[in-house]
């Protein structure tokens, strides 16, 4: 691994390669292919500087039934280029109420990564469960006063 600190970031250079698994089609031996292109992986910052990974994921090859297969670490999903622990801080920022845009400058991310992530957040209201007693207040909507009192 190599680190390379550029001038407004620093840039982790991996390779991920282990030994080859059994094919999750055919149960055969698969062998190693070769890496892919680079993904560049956003993650915390270190020393006060945001930081990159730039991971070569190695691929693997079935040669009985041809199916391809990529290394996959813990440190992302698979198919996924945000870290686990970069989603885990966009959602503790957005539960501290922080702006998406502070949030996406903070962990050197796009905005449109965080907007994605809020949109990940599933949120229930079930009106099955209201409280017994409910009370209002008076409105006045576009000069028509509306008096609403409690309900039982």
């Amino acid at each position: 691994m190599d680190i390379i600190n550029k001038d407004t970031y620093k840039e982790l250079i991996a390779k991920l390669d282990y030994e080859a698994p059994s094919c999750p089609e055919c149960g055969s031996q698969m062998k190693k292919y070769d890496f892919q292109k680079p993904s560049k992986i956003p993650y915390l910052e270190t020393t006060g500087m945001p930081t990159r990974i730039l991971l070569r994921k190695r691929r693997f090859k079935c040669y009985h039934c041809s199916k391809m297969m990529v290394a996959e670490t813990s440190i992302v999903k698979k198919n996924d280029q945000i870290p686990r622990i970069i989603n885990q801080k966009i959602a503790q920022k957005l539960i501290e109420k922080t702006s998406m845009t502070d949030i996406a400058h903070q962990l050197a991310i796009s905005t449109s990564t965080v907007i994605r992530k809020l949109n990940d957040f599933h949120f229930e209201c079930n009106v099955r469960n209201l409280p017994e007693i409910m009370s209002w207040d008076v409105e006045t909507v576009r000069g028509v006063t509306v008096s609403i009192g409690r309900w039982r």
